[in-house]
Order: C-alpha cells, then sequence, then structure tokens
C-alpha cells in the first residue's frame, strides 16, 4: 500500500480565505517514507523562493494498489541539451527581457505537432500573463479559439496524486543524460499525466517561481523544455491546457486531480524524437 502525501503552502493564511499561494508539492511514498517526506515538504514551504509561508497544510491519504494507474512518461526533448539552471535570491539583479524566440518557439511546436491554432495559442498566453498573480492551478482551454473552458477562477485544474513508480531509477535516468533538480522531475511527472487525460492535446507551462526559468511545452509523447521562458525574478507563471471543445470537462478535472497516477522512468531525447516508455 502506498500513500499520497500532499502539502499547499500559503501566506496571509489559507488560499480560501485569500491567501498568497507559495508553494505545493506531493509525492507517493510508502509508510516507512512518510515521516521524512512531510518534513522535507514543510522545509520545501518555509525556504521558497517566493516567501515563507504561514498556513501549511499537509493531507495524507492510504491508496490501495488496485485504485493506482499506471501511465508511461514523456520523452525529454531538448535541442539546446541540459542546462543548468542558475538560481538566484537578488530579484533586482538585471535581467534581459522576455525572448520572444522563446514564446515562438513554444507556438510553433504546438501549432505544428498538435491541433492546436495560432489563434489559440496566442489568446491563451494573454489571457495567462495578463492576470493579476498566478494561479493555482491550470486554465483548460479550447485547442482551436484559446477561450477559456473551466468555470473555476484562480483555483483553475489542480493535478494531484502521482509521483513516479520508481523515483530513484527515475533520477538515475535523468542524471544521465545530464538533467537534475526537483523542478524537472515534478514537471514531468506531472505532464506525462496531463497528457494521459483524454480530451487533452497539449500544454504550455510557465513557471511561477520567481527563480526559474525555463518553461516546457508537451503533445503527444513528448516533453518539451524552453529555457528562458520569463525575465529572473518574476513571480508570474502558469498552464494552460489545450483541450478539444467536445470534451467531457467535468472527467478531465476529475482525473487529473483523483485519479492515483504513478509514471514509469523516463527515456531522454536531445534531439526531440519521440519514444514511449512502456
Amino acid at each position: 500500500m502506498l500513500y499520497s502525501i500532499r502539502m499547499r503552502a500559503a501566506e496571509g493564511g489559507p488560499h480560501e480565505q485569500g491567501g498568497h499561494h507559495i508553494s505545493g508539492a506531493e509525492r507517493l511514498v510508502t509508510k516507512e517514507e512518510l515521516e521524512q517526506i512531510s518534513s522535507e515538504l514543510v522545509h520545501r514551504a518555509l525556504t521558497h523562493s517566493k516567501g515563507c509561508a504561514d498556513f501549511i497544510r499537509i493531507t495524507i491519504d492510504a491508496i490501495p494498489d488496485e485504485a493506482i494507474h499506471r501511465i508511461p512518461c514523456l520523452t525529454i526533448a531538448d535541442a539546446d541539451g541540459p542546462i543548468k539552471e542558475a538560481q538566484t535570491t537578488d530579484h533586482e539583479a538585471t535581467a534581459p527581457p522576455l525572448p520572444l524566440s522563446s514564446h515562438q518557439q513554444a507556438e510553433a511546436l504546438l501549432t505544428t505537432h498538435t491541433a492546436i491554432t495560432p489563434v489559440a495559442f496566442r489568446r491563451a498566453v494573454s489571457q495567462l500573463l495578463s492576470l493579476p498573480e498566478s494561479m493555482r492551478g491550470a486554465m483548460l482551454v479550447d485547442m482551436r479559439t484559446g477561450q477559456r473552458l473551466d468555470p473555476w477562477g484562480q483555483r483553475g485544474v489542480r493535478v494531484s496524486r502521482m509521483s513516479f513508480a520508481d523515483e530513484k531509477a527515475a533520477i538515475t535516468a535523468l542524471n544521465a543524460a545530464g538533467y537534475s533538480g526537483v523542478h524537472l522531475e515534478e514537471a514531468l511527472v506531472l505532464a506525462s499525466k496531463v497528457l494521459s487525460a483524454p480530451g487533452v492535446v497539449g500544454e504550455l507551462c510557465i513557471s511561477d517561481d520567481p527563480d526559474y526559468t525555463t518553461g516546457y511545452v508537451s503533445y503527444g509523447n513528448t516533453y518539451h523544455r524552453l529555457h528562458h521562458m520569463k525575465p529572473v525574478g518574476s513571480p508570474l507563471g502558469g498552464r494552460l491546457f489545450f483541450v478539444d471543445a467536445t470534451a467531457d470537462i467535468a472527467a478531465i478535472k476529475k482525473y487529473l486531480e483523483t485519479t492515483v497516477t504513478l509514471v514509469n522512468p523516463p527515456i531522454v531525447s536531445l534531439q526531440g524524437e519521440n519514444h514511449e516508455t512502456l
């Protein structure tokens, strides 16, 4: 039996009462790992670059084996190869403006490899970046028009209850290819679950971590990393899930938020080829 452990942290009180989101993370772990992972998640909430949380919620549920859904991991594509992101705590540091090429590349990848239209991409990105603060979850948007389809406001859709099936094997595979860091590990798991949802055709992610500027798009079997998606020090970011307008939005939300999912270890590609981990 595994346990789902989830942490949500905010500053100024609970999210539901207007608290400012600081951090969120989760794992699927064994009973023996619960105490250590709980401590690690609390430490993360108290030392995050977005601030020190004064509200931390830890939720733990036992998960029976028959409730666990297993899926393949997306393949990492990264035309530039692994880049070690420089972390800085100096938000006053001079940073170049957001390069157009990163957003242009994201648009080209999604509109070339999926049915997402350029109009939909631009409209959805404009909606995301015009928000006064980052959403806690993701927007579901029409892949043809860019119109937002979900009614859940700042909360959006929160992808939950997921982890690598074998975290040590996954980290070993990533390290062997020159990748490291919790941002990539968690994003790869999340992106793999998102694209396994029926009706979801692609995703764009810009991190809301002020010190992390790498984002990604995902489509088909591919997780494509994009560097310098925003200026260093910007706290704004978010996720867009592009879906077919005929899809069952409530069913997508239920799958992403409640289906317990283990993701197989990844295969890494530096040239953008697509592989499926079985």
